[in-house]
């Protein structure tokens, strides 16, 4: 018996265990080939959150000061600038608005608006945006621009929130 048992033994060599060198490198090259693949839509997602970050940014000072308005009985005010917008809260007596929070673009996106009396887009440089008491505002249309990219909306009057959003993403 125990020169059968030798027998099995040297007909039965171990395989050695793992993969080839050349197996590994073919699965490293479709891991590669897959990231290559998805990298390009990535981009076109970060640039795309890039540009709506200050649209939900607008539309939650716009619900803000909708809600402020309401519940404070005064006239809240969306002051927009080169850089950005602030929330403030107008005072009737003085005609002096006090600043309650404030909003900077990111750098290289230009916001643009449309008032009802408005043709075109216009800069937002020293642009007021007025919300009632009673809860109502002027409908505007904005226009986000960064490069090629853009995303154009307006806001409803009635409920401060984004409305006919449109985008175009390069």
């Amino acid at each position: 018996m125990p020169f059968a048992r030798r027998l099995i033994t040297a007909v039965r060599r171990p395989q050695p265990s793992g993969f080839t060198l050349l197996e590994v490198c073919v699965v490293l090259f479709i891991v590669a080939v897959i990231f290559v693949v998805a990298a390009v839509p990535a981009t076109h997602l970060f640039n795309e959150e890039k540009l709506l970050a200050p649209v939900r940014a607008l539309q939650g000072y716009a619900k803000a000061a909708r809600l402020r308005a309401m519940t404070g009985h005064q006239t809240c005010v969306i002051l927009f600038g080169d850089d950005g917008y602030e929330l403030a809260v107008s005072d009737p007596v003085t005609a002096h608005a006090t600043v309650v929070r404030g909003y900077r673009l990111p750098p290289g996106i230009e916001l643009l608006c449309q008032a009802p009396a408005d043709k075109e887009y216009r800069r937002v440089a020293d642009v007021h945006w007025y919300f009632a008491p009673n809860g109502l505002c002027e409908p505007m249309k904005f226009l986000l621009q960064q490069g090629k990219s853009w995303v154009r909306f307006r806001v409803d009057p009635l409920t401060a929130r984004v409305q006919d959003q449109e985008s175009f993403i390069d």
